[in-house]
């Protein structure tokens, strides 16, 4: 991530309806799942932090960790969730194999160029039966200035996705798109600006949405968590999976 853009980012996640109606989905979907009483879950990328304070379940033992220093800082601020800075090749101590209940990854595998290395090394960590939560950007057609700003290496679909989390040796739990509701808007800006070659926004996607949409948009967003109880979404701007280790 750019260091001009990191310093906004925090702001964004806080107050933008994508971040936000985000976490409302998440904590939705970690919802469904059966988790042991107090369960021991790490959040891989935890940028400043406010997944840690909205999405787990209340009973959940918390740790983050973040490559970022800047971000680390202010997660590790927001308490009460310790929080270390290190990427994720270069764990500390504290992290110790066989050690976690769940691994959490939310749009961040996307950003680390060898995505499969990080997911077997997420497995050493969890302990058996444990689950690895994530979610990614999907279709690398819809690749846009918001890949660039915020330094992607791929996008994904549920094929690619499926195919790496199985190299690592795991076993699908569940897999979803997710923004479905806004995908068609958001096809035609991507591709539109490709036709056109128009001049990028510096901050990408986040550049086209202001305050005054943010309800609207919050609300239609937020409210695919009712529908993803049900079923899941054939497609989407986001791809989200839980898979077990066994």
């Amino acid at each position: 991530m750019e260091q001009s853009y990191a310093q906004r980012y925090a702001l964004l996640e806080g107050e933008h309806w994508w971040f936000r109606a985000r976490r409302v989905i998440l904590r939705d979907l970690l919802a469904q799942f059966k988790w042991p009483q107090r369960p021991r879950i790490l959040e891989i990328g935890v940028g400043p932090g406010y997944n840690l304070l909205e999405v787990y379940p209340a009973d959940a033992s918390l740790e983050g960790v973040e490559p970022d220093e800047g971000l680390a800082t202010l997660a590790a601020k927001r308490g009460p969730a310790p929080v270390f800075q290190a990427p994720i090749d270069q764990l500390p101590s504290e992290f110790q194999d066989g050690s976690y209940d769940g691994i959490t990854m939310f749009d961040v595998l996307e950003h680390i160029r060898d995505d499969g290395g990080a997911l077997q090394i997420v497995h050493q960590k969890l302990r058996p039966r444990g689950r690895i939560v994530l979610s990614a950007p999907a279709y690398n057609w819809l690749w846009g200035q918001q890949d660039v700003v915020n330094q992607h290496c791929r996008r994904y679909t549920l094929r690619t996705l499926r195919d790496k989390l199985q190299a690592a040796n795991f076993t699908i739990e569940r897999m979803t798109y997710f923004n479905t509701f806004l995908f068609p808007p958001i096809a035609v800006v991507r591709l539109g600006a490709r036709l056109i070659r128009s001049q990028p926004a510096e901050e990408g996607d986040f550049a086209y949405v202001r305050k005054p949409s943010n309800a609207a948009l919050f609300t239609l967003f937020a409210s695919e968590r009712v529908f993803l109880r049900y079923f899941d979404f054939p497609f989407g701007v986001s791809v989200f999976a839980a898979a077990r280790k066994e």
